[in-house]
């Protein structure tokens, strides 16, 4: 009976991560629409390496750095705020929830070119 209610219990966590994975992408765009294109390159390209390394900690400093100059922004709020939430899980969701907020960064320039 425990093992089926632990199951549960990590379904409804996994489909919370993947709820607020969908929050982050969607907002970064937003946050990051008026930055240059070398900006968000470059930002991808040490958070990609960080990722690799898998220091969650110098990821949210590295992320958080940046963000804090937008925390004005409505798109901003809601991203700290679901990033803090995201933080409580076990870092077996880091890389999953770290990738949402990298493919929302280079959602962009697509946005912009449509837009």
């Amino acid at each position: 009976m425990s093992n089926q209610k632990t199951l549960i219990e990590e379904k409804v966590i996994n489909e919370d991560v993947l709820n607020k994975m969908e929050i982050i992408r969607k907002n970064m765009p937003a946050i990051f629409a008026g930055d240059s294109e070398s900006y968000r390159q470059k930002l991808v390209y040490n958070l990609l390496n960080i990722i690799r390394s898998g220091n969650m900690q110098q990821f949210l400093w590295t992320l958080l750095r940046h963000l804090n100059a937008k925390k004005e922004s409505s798109e901003t709020k809601e991203v700290i705020r679901v990033i803090n939430e995201l933080y409580g899980y076990s870092s077996k969701f880091f890389e999953k929830w770290a990738y949402s907020v990298i493919m929302g960064i280079m959602e962009t320039e697509s946005q912009k070119e449509e837009g």
